[in-house]
């Protein structure tokens, strides 16, 4: 793949697991996806924090930014005793694997509960576990940090009421908490959620000082550390401590972070725009399990037709497994994957199983199919993945209408991909008329003659489907064109550049526009803004839908607002000249563009890569002490 593919994908990954709380790729993957990327094309593309802001809740702004921390693998020995000592004396705590959330307090301690975000931008949460709600809960006058999760009990307890109650239960441990959590409505299992905090965010002092705060000044419930005589006996004690948190259940957990317990650390230490270099997360091997692989099977997707592994049933973390991920075919030839192969598979955090390597080979070639599974249209393939170019195709329609659906576009309640296949199979004339979009078009009485549909379930399914097209951001308004590689960030991007419908149109008819000036878009993006598959989406979903003008918060807004890109390690910490610059009233970018003014760098002789762009773009490179005195 392209540099600008490889980005992408990554930054994908990113999206899916902290915008969607849905990862496809194993924590081995993303690694292994990143760490190729840094060996061919060094790390400073990479020096962000991912995660966004869905714009379904309020946005809201960290005071200080909330962002990983930098990893380490089980089994790097070297590297693991040479970080504890460079950050001793240290303790150790657990990792938890859950949904970051900060609570806010105001003067008498009540908070805001606010997700992680990018890590500069969260969201409100409208709901929060009830003893935490409404109570004055945080003392310390400063925000503290923990991870929302269910623990194993609560999870099972959950889907037995589900069940009994005849409802479709959670399937994913992760994936339950974040449903319950990120919900515009208050959900009945929301006190069944846990949440454990580890940081006082901004109070830069000892890690020890930090929980005895949280322990003293709030009601949360916070982790424990452990601390070691030696950066020996500490780095010996990481895997024995991690399994017996495993091995107890208390809290999901999937590595233990090593913190220092040096004051001022943040500031003697510093942080790039990914990680702050005063803490390093210990990650742990992934439990892999052998099964033998009986067939594939092969499903059709929005575009792609994917590969499905069914396996010999296998148990892991108490649920009994019999299919795994292939991804594409090009996973299948890597492999040399047949049928009858003993297999290794793993399940990370929760997610779809995945298969790692073939420790016996099987008997019998996997035949790829040269046509559709759904419509027997021909196959193209390209990359490595099989496509069904046929706009009609059944099962590609329904996905579409239900991608549209989904809460993470238009958020319609009801419009399931079940309900999206009784759409396109009864309805087939408008759907070949309208689409993807036909589901706009439905009137109450044709909801109510597809299978299953009563008279109230259809006029709550219609009503959902009018309310959820009209006054729609722009930003949804462009995901919701169904067009691969168009989602949200790109539509943010859209939206706040040209703020209106009318604009939008203008700029896509216009061959001349430059899109890749656009931060976050490049060059496959513009090329497919540029072509006529999503022009034609674009105007045809504006029959259904109505689009909302984008009106900019002016609030603390200079006469000429800039923007800054920071990069490189500075005397003081990144978040400390990201709040002159925003105190201006400017902006910070992660990566230098047209649009950037000035690009903040400790040597403004550099010659990195960040440095040598903004030369060539005639951008200003200053240095810190520059910026203080510009804006201070």
């Amino acid at each position: 793949m392209t540099r600008e593919e490889h980005l992408e994908a990554i930054k994908k990954a990113d999206h899916e697991y902290y915008d969607l709380d849905t990862p496809t790729l194993s924590d081995e993957e993303y690694d292994a996806l990143r760490k190729s990327y840094i060996e061919k094309y060094g790390a400073e593309d990479l020096d962000y924090t991912p995660g966004g802001v869905s714009g379904e809740f309020t946005a809201f702004h960290h005071t200080t930014p909330v962002i990983s921390l930098g990893k380490v693998k089980a089994g790097e020995t070297e590297k693991i005793l040479a970080g504890i000592k460079k950050l001793w004396p240290a303790v150790l705590e657990p990792k938890l694997d859950g949904l970051t959330v900060v609570a806010y307090p105001d003067e008498k301690g009540v908070c805001r509960f606010v997700t992680r975000g990018n890590g500069a931008d969260g969201e409100v949460l409208p709901n929060f576990i009830s003893r935490y709600e409404g109570k004055p809960v945080n003392r310390t006058g400063y925000p503290v940090r923990g991870e929302v999760f269910l623990t194993r009990p609560a999870f099972d307890s959950i889907v037995e009421s589900q069940k009994a109650a005849g409802e479709e239960p959670f399937r994913q441990i992760r994936n339950a908490a974040a449903g319950i959590l990120r919900n515009k409505e208050r959900s009945p299992y929301i006190d069944k959620l846990s949440y454990l905090c580890y940081d006082v965010v901004g109070l830069d002092v000892a890690e020890g000082e930090k929980m005895e705060r949280i322990e003293k000044d709030t009601d949360f419930d916070c982790v424990k550390i452990s601390s070691y005589e030696t950066p020996e006996e500490t780095a010996e004690a990481i895997q024995p401590l991690y399994d017996s948190i495993v091995e107890s259940g208390a809290f999901p957990i999937d590595g233990i972070v090593i913190k220092t317990q040096q004051s001022d650390s943040l500031k003697r230490f510093g942080s790039t725009g990914h990680h702050p270099n005063n803490a390093l997360a210990w990650k742990a091997e992934t439990d892999k399990f052998t099964t033998v692989l009986r067939k594939v099977q092969w499903q059709v997707g929005r575009q792609r037709v994917t590969p499905v592994a069914v396996v010999d049933p296998v148990e892991i973390d108490g649920t009994i497994v019999t299919q795994a991920s292939l991804a594409n075919p090009g996973v299948i030839r890597k492999l040399g994957l047949k049928i009858g192969a003993g297999v290794t598979i793993h399940k990370s955090n929760e997610i779809i199983p995945q298969i790692l390597s073939v420790i016996t080979e099987g008997t019998e070639q996997i035949d790829f199919p040269e046509t559709c599974p759904a419509c027997g249209s021909d196959l193209r393939e390209e990359n490595e993945q099989l496509f069904c170019d046929n706009p009609l195709c059944a099962e590609k329609l329904a996905q579409g209408i239900a991608y549209i659906g989904s809460k993470k576009v238009l958020d319609i309640e009801g419009m399931s991909i079940e309900t999206a296949r009784k759409l396109v199979a009864a309805y087939p004339e408008l759907v070949r008329e309208k689409q993807i979009f036909s589901a706009f078009f439905l009137s109450k009485e044709e909801i109510e003659a597809l299978p299953g549909f009563a008279k109230k379930s259809a006029d709550k399914l219609y009503a959902n489907i009018q309310g959820a097209a009209q006054n729609v951001d722009l930003a949804h308004f462009i995901a919701a064109c169904a067009v691969p590689g168009i989602g949200m960030t790109v539509g943010t991007a859209l939206m706040e550049r040209y703020g209106t419908y009318e604009a939008v149109l203008a700029a896509l008819n216009n061959d001349a526009e430059d899109f890749t000036a656009i931060e976050g878009i490049g060059e496959l993006t513009a090329a497919v803004l540029h072509g006529e598959t999503f022009r034609s989406s674009f105007r045809a979903l504006r029959e259904a839908v109505t689009p909302a003008e984008y009106k900019k918060d002016e609030n603390n807004k200079p006469e000429q607002q800039l923007t800054f890109v920071i990069t490189g390690k500075m005397e003081k910490p990144r978040s400390y000249y990201e709040e002159i610059i925003q105190k201006a009233g400017h902006k910070t970018a992660g990566s230098v563009s047209g649009n950037t003014d000035y690009l903040v760098i400790a040597d403004t002789n550099s010659t990195s890569s960040k440095a040598k762009k903004a030369r060539d773009l005639g951008t200003k490179l200053i240095s810190p002490a520059e910026l203080e005195e510009m804006l201070g």
